[in-house]
């Protein structure tokens, strides 16, 4: 086992999509104006991180890149047990892809004195690409595991279950390590009021993608969202009628095997 275990896991305060509202007039969603939340899946992480970190020491480092507003998941992380927080925060964080969150992510951790374990969750709750920890690795030129279920620290690196649907695979991969979590893996604590009034109080290192060392060039979207609209789902307005139920049923079993609905 390494003598301090380091581990690093990211937290997005995303978009709560359960929340959004759309403009009834143009169909497009409000994001700007949507509230944000901690994402779902990096609740899963933190608490991985601080059971892991439980039972084989060493310390639990919760890092944000996003907005001001990102504080928020932060310091959730550090009321259900990271032991720090660090955002890292720049005023076009809006326009920043899965690309320049792996890279903002990695020059952080070099920053800052590297990892052994770094945990994400395997997709954020508003967009879900599932990209930045493999981004993530190969920025570092670590080992990725995705999809893990469950996971053990051994003294040299991790063994972890993946769930790929039909079956699962067992993997074991050095440290350093990138892990992608999925919910299945436990069940998030609820922090307490004193965890939450401690974490309230808790200092958080905001650093800017200048201190780390990168470009602004570098951090350029390659993908970049032009519009989130609610689909336009043209309905059938078919009315069947008969002179009895049976008709009826039969008129009906008739258009639904005419739309491919039953064979």
């Amino acid at each position: 086992m390494v003598e301090k275990l380091r581990i690093w896991v990211a937290v997005k305060h995303g978009i709560d999509v359960n929340l959004t509202r759309a403009d009834r007039a143009s169909g497009l969603v409000r994001l700007d104006s949507a509230p944000r939340k901690t994402s779902d899946f990096d609740k899963n992480a933190v608490e991985e991180a601080v059971r892991i970190r439980e039972k084989h020491g060493g310390s639990v480092t919760a890092i944000s890149v996003g907005g001001p507003a990102a504080r928020e998941a932060l310091r959730e992380a550090v009321a259900i047990g990271a032991d720090e927080a660090v955002l890292v925060t720049a005023e076009e964080w809006a326009l920043w892809d899965t690309r320049a969150v792996a890279r903002l992510l990695g020059a952080a951790s070099r920053t800052l004195g590297g990892f052994d374990l770094f945990l994400v969750g395997e997709g954020s709750t508003d967009h879900f690409a599932g990209l930045v920890g493999p981004r993530l690795a190969g920025e570092l030129g670590c080992a990725d595991v995705a999809y893990a279920r469950h996971l053990t620290v051994e003294p040299t690196g991790v063994l972890a279950e993946k769930d790929l649907e039909k079956e699962v695979e067992v993997v074991r991969a050095r440290f350093p390590v990138v892990v992608s979590v999925g919910q299945e893996i436990n069940t998030p604590r609820l922090p307490t009021f004193m965890a939450n009034l401690k974490a309230s109080k808790k200092e958080i290192r905001v650093l800017s993608p200048t201190q780390l060392g990168v470009a602004p060039d570098a951090l350029t979207p390659s993908v970049v969202i032009e519009r989130v609209s609610v689909p336009e789902i043209p309905r059938k307005q078919l009315t069947i009628s008969g002179a009895s139920p049976d008709e009826v049923a039969t008129r009906l079993r008739e258009a639904l095997r005419g739309e491919g609905v039953v064979p």
